[in-house]
């Protein structure tokens, strides 16, 4: 589902260093394509967990995914996959957004609670303004195109069934400069709604001093 008028390049591959990684090799044909790999990380992320259910005392009812920048991308994918989406209970995208043309809710009935944690000032993966429902796009060095931090939480918000005809209210979640926002007549009946948006005035960094306590927050809120 790309942005209407909108195409779905990731990158603008004559401005863009063609990036690798050891698992791209003699893949990645273009600076676009880097993430492009044949190595399937959705099976990959699966048979993880299967291992882990199998020799170790978990509840996989209550298995939750993080991932950082890239790995926050990645996130995503595990929620709109059918392979994977039955495997997670929730997910938290830190300072990591869909690529342009991704903008795909989540496969599971009912949706999926997702925490995006972004940073107003990050060049890298920026998350937009909270009005703007396009594409961002890279301002670093690179021209990378990402789905827009306000579109992709309100596609999410949408399947879990709550009221996106509104604007999304100001939530707070107890952290000192974190901007929290989501749509509110969800399904559920959590503290928080199942999908939030929140950004801090940090540039492309983690923050886990208070963004991994704030994740851990989120995700009991769904165990």
């Amino acid at each position: 589902m790309a942005v209407s008028g909108d195409t779905d390049a990731i990158c603008d591959d004559a401005r863009t260093a063609n990036y690798g990684y050891g698992s791209c090799a003699d893949v990645a044909q273009n600076g676009c394509s880097w993430t492009q790999c044949t190595d399937n990380d959705i099976e990959y992320a699966v048979a993880l967990v299967e291992a882990a259910a199998e020799n170790l005392c978990i509840d996989s009812d209550r298995v939750f995914a993080v991932g950082g920048s890239n790995g926050g991308m990645f996130t995503w994918d595990l929620g709109r996959t059918a392979l994977s989406a039955q495997k997670f209970r929730a997910i938290a995208p830190l300072i990591g957004l869909p690529h342009r043309g991704y903008l795909d809710p989540p496969v599971k009935s009912g949706g999926m609670p997702a925490l995006l944690i972004t940073g107003k000032q990050d060049r890298t993966v920026p998350p937009g303004e909270w009005s703007d429902l396009g594409f961002t796009t890279t301002t670093d060095g690179d021209v990378f195109y990402y789905t827009g931090a306000s579109a992709i939480t309100k596609v999410w918000a949408e399947a879990s069934n709550c009221d996106v005809s509104k604007p999304p209210g100001l939530i707070d979640v107890g952290v000192a400069n974190v901007e929290c926002r989501a749509w509110s007549g969800c399904a559920g009946g959590s503290m928080w709604p199942p999908v939030l948006d929140c950004r801090s005035d940090m540039g492309h960094v983690y923050g886990l001093n208070w963004s991994w306590p704030l994740i851990m927050d989120f995700f009991d809120q769904y165990k």
